[in-house]
């Protein structure tokens, strides 16, 4: 396993599959403390992106192939209907080879984002000698990003497109906490290169991000607007294009670089636990709290604390992590470390304060975390939710309503994009903007089948306004993922977490008409 992978015989014969999934497959069973993995923990691994019959099939008819090139030794797989495993006493593997310079599962490429999650942790794990403090280890080098062409060439026509680079550049950045150049040529581990055509009806916009050291590109789009000035002026309209090209591009960035460089490490382990954080899967979410501390534990840095504060916050909000004294210090523990390892990072302090304004309701401290991380990008969504949430705690409504609003404008198509929309459906609950309500926490419902959240606020609005067959099939949806859930919970426990329905008087609506006999 550290190398290329492969299965030899006690006599040396060659017994490796063919096929990726089935080396994948034994891997993960040969990498486990016990060397046995349920059958749903395989499928999330290898077929994320398949339905659950679909993945059910495909890890059937690859537990068929892996018996077949085991030949005479398929009684070393074992499985039933709901785990897979390996007879420790019949197999040995080399992961306990401290003295190989090999990487682990070497040039094993699979597309699944899951696989590769898994695939950079295992990594990371193996790549430190056991006992080995933190000070033995080489700490990554700092990631470098090239915003466009070098200024020694730049020239009036390419301010234009360099105010795209410059964009998309801040938001990857925030993320993989790297330096932007722009002076010089440079061997950056990563290219921005926008190029925009202007005609008499519009123009057409281009973007490329580029992996120089793989020479692939990474992720490129485009848009077409026939007013160009506008559109470059617009934090709303530039701020949504550039989110959207960033966090494609940072999705794929650990898929394709197959090795522990900055980049791959940094972007791997951050777009990970965002993927599960935002979910809002139970057992995802506490995934996330893992991966979160592996990459603190490789690269102290403050940004994963914070990120771990946010989930932790996140998961309390969905009622998965109780909220009690021990917790909260923790988390408040995470955010002053945080501080102390990362003052400069703006990305840091936008998460710090969307966690200050969320949970623990320091609006000011909020507000103050919130402007510093807004002054390095006006599109940063944590430092946009958690202004929005200070401003409005303060009364300046139509300011928090503004902020909301182009945090939800700048989501769209995101993975940031129910999150910020369940967000702007709280706020219009409070202004009592009803229908911009619904709309909002339809997104956010729509665009994550396990988000709670939303379904809960959609219940108690279309009850309010009397709109029994859509409460209905809210509450029946929210049966599937929240298996306790019972309507009389809803409307009558105070535990229960429906804050902001109660505050704003729609569950009072709410529950006259649910427990209306007609």
């Amino acid at each position: 396993m550290r190398g290329d992978f492969s299965v030899t015989s006690p006599a040396g014969d060659t017994l490796t599959p063919k096929s990726k999934k089935a080396m994948g497959l034994l891997a993960l069973l040969a990498a486990s403390d016990n060397h046995k993995r349920l059958r749903r923990w395989i499928e999330d691994k290898l077929w994320s992106d398949r339905a659950g019959d679909q993945a059910r099939g495909s890890l059937r008819t690859t537990l068929v192939d892996i018996r077949k090139s085991l030949g005479d030794f398929g009684h070393v797989l074992g499985s039933d209907r709901t785990s897979v495993w390996l007879v420790a006493d019949h197999i040995e593997t080399d992961l306990d080879d401290t003295d190989s310079t090999r990487e682990f599962l070497e040039g094993l490429d699979i597309s699944d984002p899951e696989f590769n999650d898994w695939l950079m942790q295992m990594r990371m794990t193996l790549v430190r000698r056991p006992g080995a403090n933190r000070s033995d280890i080489q700490m990554p080098a700092r990631v470098t990003i090239q915003c466009g062409e070098p200024w020694i060439r730049s020239s009036t026509q390419s301010v234009k497109p360099q105010i795209v680079n410059d964009q998309v550049g801040k938001i990857i950045t925030d993320f993989v906490a790297s330096s932007r150049r722009t002076i010089n040529e440079t061997s950056a581990d990563l290219v921005i290169r926008t190029s925009i055509e202007e005609e008499d009806g519009g123009a057409a916009i281009f973007v490329q991000v580029i992996d120089p050291r793989q020479d692939v590109i990474v992720h490129s789009d485009h848009c077409f607007t026939k007013d160009l000035n506008s559109f470059l002026r617009s934090q709303e309209v530039l701020g949504r294009f550039c989110w959207n090209v960033a966090d494609l591009a940072l999705e794929k960035l650990p898929s394709l670089r197959r090795d522990d460089s900055p980049l791959a490490m940094r972007s791997g382990f951050v777009q990970s636990a965002l993927r599960k954080v935002l979910s809002f899967d139970a057992e995802e979410m506490k995934t996330s709290l893992s991966v979160l501390d592996m990459a603190n534990d490789q690269m102290d840095a403050g940004l994963y604390l914070a990120l771990k504060a946010w989930a932790m916050t996140s998961m309390i909000m969905e009622g998965f992590l109780v909220e009690d004294a021990a917790t909260l210090e923790e988390i408040a523990s995470l955010l002053i470390r945080a501080e102390e390892l990362a003052p400069g990072d703006a990305m840091m302090a936008a998460v710090s304060a969307n966690v200050q304004a969320i949970l623990f309701e320091k609006h000011d401290a909020a507000i103050s975390l919130a402007r510093r991380a807004l002054r390095e990008n006006p599109n940063n969504l944590f430092a946009l939710q958690a202004m929005s949430v200070g401003r409005a705690a303060q009364g300046q409504f139509d300011q928090a309503y503004e902020l909301s609003r182009h945090g939800k404008v700048v989501s769209a198509l995101s993975k940031f994009e129910a999150m910020c929309n369940l967000h702007h459906s709280l706020l219009c609950m409070s202004l009592q903007r009803t229908e911009e309500a619904v709309a909002s926490s339809k997104i956010a419902a729509d665009t994550s089948p396990a988000y709670r959240a939303p379904r809960r606020q959609l219940i108690g609005l279309h009850a309010a306004q009397n709109e029994t067959v859509d409460t209905l099939r809210r509450v029946n949806e929210l049966k599937i993922i929240e298996k306790d859930f019972n309507i009389e919970r809803y409307l009558f426990d105070r535990s229960y977490p429906s804050n902001t329905l109660r505050k704003t008087g729609y569950l009072d609506r709410a529950r006259q008409t649910l427990t209306d006999p007609k």
